[in-house]
């Protein structure tokens, strides 16, 4: 046999049909889901279809082959068997009942269809899709088979490439007929012909968007991975699970192809992801060099129509130049024409780029360029001066425009000028000057400080999330952008009042150059959108709204901006037919964003399910390994104690699953985060969505018949079917019927909403703030218990309690009795005994403005408002701080009560004489500081300018008495010697506080104290004073006192 199909036989078991996209998106089944009104047609089971399609998608999973021989009849025809249906009953479809407006669905939405799961939790998967050519997923989670096959011959899947289109049906749908390099489009404009029809490409046509109704979960077979060898196909695997963050895979696919010398494929890869990647420039000139190369020269022209117009960059633009001058060769051309058309180029090519900073060498090169046409420069006849006028025309239009060559254009112009005439040319310098100063500071501070760190890329990143690997970054480069866009709104160059067009041009280059880098930042497409309506750009504005629309679908804050556009600028007829028109209109960016939110959302949910059951599978054959090798060990070992060895494996395999169910938890609760996350984005956009078609459809009703305008209460209705929604959304929409309608439908609407979010606390809180306003206070206070007793029973859930008891203690406070707000807090007491029960207390009679505990009444302004005392005594470990620049008061006369004149006043004197100087303190010396020229030579001026300094340095009082100069630096050794001293915070032993001892010293009113000694006998004065002892002892013999020592 072959050796190949030797080898394609051994690979039937494969099946590429396993993929964990079949996983059932989620069905709701939870009451806060809201899933009332299901079709029943969608839960009928689908079964995969059995065709072509099958051989095509197990082609490209297998290796390359050699010879590329296809596989025998009996390999090719294998077909995965079916898969096992679980079973479903189906619910019966009856008529709707209405009540207040809206539909009741008191009966339809309390029963819920059960969803079946898979019996193998850890090996098999839901099949959410029903088809059999879906997309097969590796180990690295990512889908191998993404694109529908086409029924061709089976090839291998390097060959085939990465649709299963073959190789001749790629290049019969990509010939075309040449066009000549010399046709410039637009009257001789060489700018690209946007009204050419594009060819329809099989290889590049978007599919469908799968949908996202429930049906019944097919179990699936386990993904396999995908072989080594099929680099090709694990880069396709990779692009189809993350097509806008993989650019990685994008890149090493084109390049894998190219390597391989398939250059339909790599042109079908590249078409691909410039549907994902527009504006990468780079890209862009990649694909021309690549077609340029192999002289496919129509090829290039189409690349350029479809790229030069949406990507402002040089070096796209300089590559566009360089073709034109390949095909219009002026050296063999003899009518001229060659010429004309490159000279039209490159007016085109500077009127797009031609502000950019690094436009300077097309700037050179057109120079350059006229050069080397016809005519001398300085010559006499009509040529030299149609020459002469042309390149000072060129000059001086480069030397007004910030660019890295603007300096060398200068000096050339200068050149130029000078080399005609000397008189003429200095004049047409002087007048040029000016702007060329202006350009020149301003291309000083962009490349000093503007874009300095700024990376222009052109090939964009997602932006990472906060917290994660590259949000600082990313987070600097939006600022370095908009650093950069707030210096070219401050008008660096002076263009907004003689020329406020040019202005404008800068700004949205800027901005179309910003989301070359920043295309998936909604922020900066919404900024560029908003610059543009506000400086009356409207085409311009609209076109960035619609840009950023199709590179970030999920972002609803571009579809708010672009809504609020259509309502707010819209057209419309008047009558019914112009508000349905017009709702139409506004509905369209938030179908786009709401398709967008629940794609991701099922997506996400898929993930979920596959990343939970491969880690049961890595689990499961780690397990079954470890069995193994401990089979093995106990046939080995004979005299162990089996008892104990059971022992310790049954302790070993509880702590690895309770190991496992904690890895378990902590995947399905990153996930359902993200999918809470999505669910209140879905949530909010459908109550923007209701807000906006009230104000212009009115309230409408849940079953407008076709060509009736449903109004805000059609579309409530229209988002419960849909499902994942909060109860955001019944708040909204009861809030909406009570304030504009003041109907008593917000009432039903709210018990709803208790039925579907029976532990929602937010929706607990506003439906009983909203029973507060209607004067409803048992009601609310029921509210209030029924939800605080569910809360509260469960300890992990009493913090979520606590918002309704704030809003319950603040209203009993104000309006209820004494004996309710002291139950009241002793139940807050024992349920959050971490607040204090001041604050719980003081909250009674607290507001926004007003705090009980925080009203201190100055009494004493001496004792309660003395100013700080500086620190008296300072240590080593903090150097003394330098003292403040003390404000010399204004004598009257030098002279003051003193023999002497201190020798620092002297400087300051009313003398028109310059003082002398102080050569012994440096600190004294005058600063010479460069003034500017004086209308008044000589003494006088001098005299002048003297008296105007001391005049100013005696109105702001400052005193030029020397400041003593700072101690000198300790030793280095006494500098090593407190480093290394631990710190004073490490003794424990009792240290002499000085600063609390002068405190204390402080303190003390001396006038208070009492001096005198109370009940003192006075000294006989009869008799002497006793002398004065030296030492303590007895009295001196004969000493004549006669009331003992000291007199007493």
């Amino acid at each position: 046999m072959d050796p190949e199909l030797a080898f394609l036989e051994s690979q039937k078991e494969y099946d590429p049909a396993g993929d964990y996209s079949h996983v059932v998106p989620d069905q709701d089944a939870p009451a806060d889901e809201e899933e009332e009104d299901y079709d029943p047609s969608s839960l009928l089971p689908s079964y995969p279809a059995q065709d072509a399609h099958s051989l095509s998608d197990q082609s490209a999973s297998m290796p390359e082959s050699a010879t590329n021989t296809p596989p025998t009849d009996s390999a090719a025809g294998r077909k995965p068997e079916p898969a096992d249906v679980a079973a479903t009953t189906l619910p019966l479809t009856k008529q709707p009942r209405t009540k207040g407006g809206f539909v009741d669905e008191s009966e339809d939405e309390e029963d819920e269809v059960p969803v079946s799961r898979p019996k193998a939790a850890g090996s098999a998967f839901l099949n959410a899709s029903g088809v059999a050519n879906s997309p097969q997923r590796s180990l690295s989670q990512t889908p191998n088979n993404t694109l529908p096959p086409s029924n061709v011959p089976l090839h291998s899947s390097q060959d085939q490439g990465p649709t299963g289109v073959s190789s001749s049906t790629s290049v019969a749908v990509n010939v075309t007929a040449p066009t000549l390099a010399s046709a410039v489009p637009n009257g001789g404009t060489p700018m690209p012909d946007a009204t050419k029809q594009a060819i329809p490409d099989p290889l590049n046509t978007a599919s469908a968007r799968p949908s996202v109704t429930p049906v019944t979960p097919i179990v699936a077979p386990p993904p396999k991975a995908r072989l080594p060898q099929d680099r090709v196909g694990i880069l396709e695997d990779r692009i189809a699970e993350d097509p806008r963050g993989d650019v990685e895979a994008w890149l090493s696919l084109i390049e894998e192809h190219r390597r391989r010398h398939k250059i339909d494929d790599t042109r079908a890869v590249y078409d691909r992801f410039f549907k994902v990647f527009p504006t990468a420039a780079e890209q862009w000139a990649e694909y021309v060099n690549m077609e340029s190369e192999l002289e496919e020269f129509g090829r290039v022209e189409r690349l350029f129509e479809r790229s030069i117009m949406t990507c402002p960059h040089v070096d796209l633009w300089s590559t566009y130049v360089n073709y034109i001058r390949r095909r219009n060769n002026v050296t063999t051309d003899q009518t001229g024409n060659a010429r004309s058309i490159i000279t039209q180029v490159y007016e085109f090519v500077l009127d797009n780029v031609g502000i950019d900073i690094n436009s300077g060498k097309i700037w050179l090169d057109y120079i350059e360029f006229i050069k080397s046409g016809p005519g001398v420069v300085g010559g006499t006849s009509w040529q030299d001066g149609q020459k002469v006028d042309q390149l000072r025309k060129v000059y001086q239009r480069a030397v007004s425009i910030p660019t890295t060559a603007t300096l060398e254009i200068w000096r050339e112009y200068d050149k130029f000028e000078m080399s005609l005439n000397k008189v003429t040319g200095r004049k047409n310098l002087q007048d040029n000057s000016s702007r060329y100063m202006t350009a020149r500071a301003a291309i000083a501070v962009l490349l000093e400080q503007k874009t300095k760190d700024l990376i222009r890329t052109t090939l964009p990143k997602l932006p990472p999330a906060p917290g994660y690997d590259g949000y600082k970054e990313y987070q600097q480069q939006i600022q370095e952008w908009r650093n950069w866009i707030e210096y070219e709104k401050s008008d660096p160059l002076m263009l907004k009042e003689d020329h406020p067009s040019a202005l404008k041009k800068r700004m949205a280059y800027l901005y179309r150059h910003a989301l070359m880098a920043l295309r998936f930042f909604p922020e900066m497409w919404y900024e560029a959108a908003e610059w543009s309506f506000q400086n009356g750009l409207e085409k311009e504005g609209n076109d960035f709204l619609t840009q950023g629309i199709e590179a970030n679908p999920e972002s609803c804050l571009l579809a708010f901006r672009k809504a609020h556009q259509i309502e707010l600028s819209g057209e419309f007829e008047d009558g019914e037919a112009g508000i349905l028109r017009k709702g139409e209109a506004v509905r369209e960016p938030f179908n786009k964003v709401l398709d967008a939110l629940y794609d991701l959302t099922s997506k996400t949910k898929k993930r979920e399910e596959f990343s939970l059951a491969q880690t049961k599978e890595a689990f499961a054959a780690q397990q079954a390994a470890e069995e193994a090798t401990r089979a093995e060990n106990t046939s080995n070992d004979e005299y162990s104690d089996h008892e104990e060895e059971a022992a310790k494996l049954t302790q070993k395999r509880k702590e690895k699953e309770e190991a496992l169910q904690e890895t378990l938890r902590t995947i399905s609760g990153a996930f359902n985060e993200q999918i809470h996350t999505l669910k209140k984005t879905i949530s909010y956009t459908w109550i923007a969505l209701m807000r906006t078609m009230r104000r212009i459809q009115g309230k409408g009703r849940p079953d407008a018949p076709t060509g009736t305008p449903p109004g805000f209460r059609g579309i409530f209705a229209e988002a419960r079917k849909k499902g994942k929604l909060l109860s955001d959304a019944y708040v909204a929409s009861a809030l909406i019927e009570h304030h504009c309608y003041q109907d008593p439908a917000a009432t039903k609407i709210f018990d709803r909403g208790m039925r579907l979010f029976p532990d929602d606390e937010h929706f607990a809180l506003e439906y009983a703030k909203y029973l507060v306003k209607q004067n409803d206070a048992t009601n609310a206070r029921a509210v209030f218990e029924t939800i605080v007793t569910r809360l509260t029973s469960k300890p992990e859930s009493v913090a979520r309690a606590k918002p309704l008891f704030l809003f319950f203690h603040e209203y009993e406070s104000q309006f209820g009795e004494l004996a309710q707000i002291v139950k009241l807090e002793k139940r807050m007491g024992d349920l959050f005994p971490e607040d204090p029960q001041l604050t719980r207390f003081a909250s009674r009679f607290s507001t926004s403005t007003f705090d009980p505990t925080t009203v201190q009444p100055i009494i004493s302004q001496k004792s309660q408002m003395r100013p700080p005392m500086p620190s008296i005594i300072p240590t080593v470990e903090e150097p003394p701080a330098p003292p403040p620049a003390q404000v010399q008061p204004k004598q009257p006369s030098p002279v003051l009560n003193s023999p002497r004149i201190p020798p620092a006043l002297i400087a300051v004197s009313n003398s028109p004489k310059r003082p002398f100087d102080d050569l012994d303190n440096e600190q004294a010396q005058p600063r010479k500081l460069a003034r500017g020229e004086s209308p008044l030579k000589g003494a006088a001026g001098r005299r002048l300018d003297a008296a105007r300094r001391n005049l100013a340095r005696a109105s702001e009082g400052v005193s030029n008495i020397a400041v003593p100069p700072p101690p000198a630096p300790l030793p280095r050794e006494i500098n090593f010697l407190l480093g290394i001293i631990p710190g004073a915070h490490t003794y424990k032993e009792t240290r002499f506080n000085a600063e609390r001892m002068v405190s204390l010293i402080q303190s003390v009113d001396l006038n208070r104290a009492n001096l005198t000694p109370n009940n003192q006998t006075p000294v006989n004065q009869a008799h002497p004073p006793p002398p004065q002892m030296g030492h303590w002892g007895a009295p001196p013999p004969g000493a004549g006192y006669q009331m003992g020592y000291y007199g007493r």
